[in-house]
């Protein structure tokens, strides 16, 4: 139902199992999975190891309640691309589909590790404590510009028109204080709104 409006993404099947998961990649061929973690007949570890050694074209993205990191570690051990909680909101994952679809790393927001204690910006306290309070909207419009994508592609994520973003990534630089992409790109890393950083990609 959340992809049904949106003319950018085709689904082209949709089954409860692993085994019928497997059946109907060998014949459809997708782009992108999305899986749970949690299936009837299999661990999600396993059906994503299976479809990377059968489809090794097809990107995978999990779609789960699961938190653990464990769970995390599993999932993308196996191949997952992408790990996302059940509990995120319609522009997260079409924003999350469009990064494994680019062949891109996504791990939730809500899962995000902050840095590590030492690693710091230019005034760290202060731009924690902006951080805290930056909208949904924002943190999603800096997750995306961290991750590399351009203003029109997250105008198109987003539903909004490239004005709209601009104006966002204006409020970022004016609200943190940080005046290029590059800052930007940082600070979404060092404070964990960008999940995993630039080189693991």
């Amino acid at each position: 139902m959340l992809f049904a409006d949106d003319a950018a993404f085709d689904v082209v099947g949709e089954c409860g199992a692993a085994r019928a998961a497997l059946e109907l990649a060998e014949v459809l061929r997708p782009d992108v999975v999305i899986t749970e973690l949690q299936l009837p007949d299999s661990q999600g570890v396993e059906l994503i190891e299976q479809l990377r050694a059968r489809q090794p074209s097809a990107r995978i993205l999990v779609l789960t309640t699961l938190r653990a990191r464990e769970r995390v570690a599993a999932a993308r051990r196996a191949g997952a691309l992408g790990y996302l909680l059940k509990e995120c909101g319609r522009a997260e994952l079409l924003s999350a589909v469009c990064a494994v679809a680019a062949g891109r790393r996504y791990r939730a927001s809500a899962l995000s590790a902050r840095a590590p204690r030492g690693r710091a910006l230019r005034g760290g306290a202060q731009l924690g404590a902006q951080a805290a309070v930056l909208t949904e909207r924002q943190r999603l419009v800096l997750r995306s510009l961290a991750l590399g994508y351009r203003t029109r592609e997250i105008a198109q994520m987003l539903g909004v028109s490239v004005r709209a973003i601009y104006r966002q990534r204006e409020s970022l630089r004016n609200t943190l204080q940080l005046n290029s992409t590059a800052a930007l790109t940082r600070f979404a890393v060092y404070e964990g709104i960008a999940g995993d950083r630039p080189a693991d990609r």
